[in-house]
């Protein structure tokens, strides 16, 4: 993760039971995609456009995002996810 970039928030989720599939957004609008692909190759980090984010997953992100964030938050949120 970034330091000197300013955290929005972390969707933190698992896929396949045990694997990280992490999504962390940042004030500037980026999004680090942080994941595990298989038992040997864990802890993946990239930047991702929200084009490469399918929709039934940013469907995920912005319902834990309303479930735990303020309005402000899932607004910024919303519009990091629907920037082409």
């Amino acid at each position: 993760m970034e330091k000197n970039k300013e955290l929005i928030w972390c969707y933190h989720s698992l896929r396949k039971g045990s694997y990280d599939n992490d999504y962390i957004f940042y004030k500037d609008g980026t999004i680090l995609h942080h994941y595990d692909r298989t038992i040997s190759k864990l802890d993946i980090e990239e930047y991702v456009s929200p084009l490469e984010i399918s929709d039934l997953e940013k469907e995920r992100i912005l319902v834990k995002c309303k479930e735990v964030c303020p309005s402000n938050i899932v607004e910024q949120i919303e519009t990091i996810l629907t920037t082409k």
